[in-house]
């Protein structure tokens, strides 16, 4: 988590948190008023939401305070989960029906539902503000201008430099991993992430091949 006067920065994992952190460091360097938490494993609650946070800590206050967020379509962030997952010890590896409904491992071998993790950083009681991983710069852009001013320049350049190292390679292509029928029952399962999908994006993955149907395409990506 990142804290300044009027925002607070929420990383949601596997949506370009390490990125944005590194771009804010960039930009927010010196700055008296912005508190940085020692990233994680240092910190356990590097990946705090606001209601975790309170908890945590009970002299932290969001009142009006502007949260942001990263975010990204549901079966992009859920395949890059379950394959950082499997990659890492102790390399717990979801099964198909797992992946079908929106379902992961987490490191400790909790089984967790994507619906679950994105309510921890949703804030009704709070603006907020997100900002996709498919759009990072200009939604960078709108969501810091005002805390960044003069220093914007400086933040962007290292929202370009930055790759992330915990990122791995696997096969991206949705339409390897999922038939339409499987991405519908990926939404249908998580209606939290659907709903802010829809709102962010216009629509989902889903709805678009309703929309332009294709050939159904197997799971392993035959015909």
């Amino acid at each position: 988590m990142i804290q300044g006067r009027d925002f607070i920065w929420q990383h949601l994992p596997k949506c370009a948190g390490h990125t944005i952190e590194m771009a804010l460091r960039a930009g927010l360097i010196g700055r008296p008023d912005i508190k940085f938490d020692p990233r994680f494993p240092e910190y356990v609650g590097w990946h705090d939401g606001v209601r975790s946070r309170a908890w945590r800590d009970p002299a932290f206050n969001p009142q009006g305070k502007t949260v942001i967020s990263g975010f990204r379509r549901l079966p992009h962030w859920l395949l890059s989960r379950v394959h950082y997952e499997a990659s890492r010890p102790p390399h717990h590896c979801a099964t198909r029906d797992m992946v079908r409904e929106g379902r992961y491992f987490e490191q400790s071998g909790e089984i967790v539902a994507a619906d679950t993790l994105l309510q921890h950083y949703v804030c009704p009681e709070n603006p907020q503000k997100w900002i996709r991983v498919e759009h990072l710069a200009a939604d960078f852009r709108e969501a810091f201008s005002g805390v960044l001013g003069p220093r914007m320049p400086a933040a962007e350049w290292q929202l370009r430099r930055v790759r992330n190292p915990t990122r791995i390679r696997y096969l991206e292509a949705v339409e390897f991993h999922f038939t339409n029928e499987d991405l519908a029952a990926l939404y249908d399962a998580n209606p939290v992430w659907a709903s802010l999908e829809r709102t962010l994006y216009g629509d989902t993955l889903a709805d678009a091949v309703h929309s332009h149907p294709a050939p159904a395409t197997a799971a392993n990506g035959r015909p």
